[in-house]
């Protein structure tokens, strides 16, 4: 866990930023998954992990 809140602390406010829109999505597309269509919801899920995924490896640091 303590290496987990060093990868946190070491990102800049935008990838943070980028990261919580990105969980926020996340949380919607579960939403969509249980009250809409599986697939669609999935759908969802793979892209804000994808959106979080490249907000941490290819944004700069400010």
């Amino acid at each position: 866990m303590a290496r987990q809140s060093t990868a946190w602390s070491r990102m800049s406010a935008r990838q943070r930023r980028v990261v919580g829109v990105a969980l926020g999505l996340a949380v919607c597309g579960v939403v969509l998954a249980l009250a809409v269509d599986p697939a669609f919801g999935a759908m969802v899920i793979s892209a804000a992990s994808l959106v979080a995924i490249l907000a941490v490896v290819f944004t700069p640091p400010a």
